[in-house]
């Protein structure tokens, strides 16, 4: 199974043009990235959409607003196109980043699971979640407290 495993920006970054992975300072996102797994990662942007971790971007002061999810869902919809189930990181996430990749994959139609709480709270799960995913299996209930899942066959 082809999987996607996003996080959401972080706000503190570093300053001036760097792969995505090195612009975020956030421990959040480089804890997530190393529980991947086999899975492709992206962060999700406030300002540029969900990027590969080698995306070259430039620094940038931009909170993700709902506005902003109206103009990201087509960038999202297109990336997340390829996979068959995308997981998202959601410890420390605001809400609009949330709802942009879950109405992302409500048009595409795309499994979604989330996982995660504030203070990186379930990320030990991850690797125990997408191994079983990525065997097929979505009995997925008792793995963490913190799932939600939508799109599920």
């Amino acid at each position: 199974m082809k999987i996607l495993l996003a996080t959401a920006c972080g706000a503190k970054k570093n300053k001036g043009k760097m792969p995505a992975i090195n612009l975020y300072k956030s421990s959040r996102i480089k804890s997530v990235y190393n529980r991947r797994n086999g899975a492709d990662f992206a962060v999700l942007s406030a300002k540029y959409g969900l990027l590969y971790p080698d995306k070259i971007i430039k620094d940038y002061e931009q909170i993700l607003d709902f506005k902003g999810v109206k103009k990201l869902i087509p960038q999202v919809a297109e990336f997340i196109n390829k996979y068959e189930l995308i997981v998202f990181f959601k410890g420390g996430s605001r809400e609009e980043y949330r709802e942009l990749i879950r109405q992302a994959s409500e048009i595409m139609n795309k499994p979604l699971i989330f996982i995660g709480n504030r203070n990186q709270e379930d990320i030990g799960k991850l690797e125990e979640l997408l191994t079983r995913c990525t065997k097929g299996d979505l009995e997925i209930g008792g793995i963490a407290p913190s799932i939600e899942t939508y799109n599920l066959p």
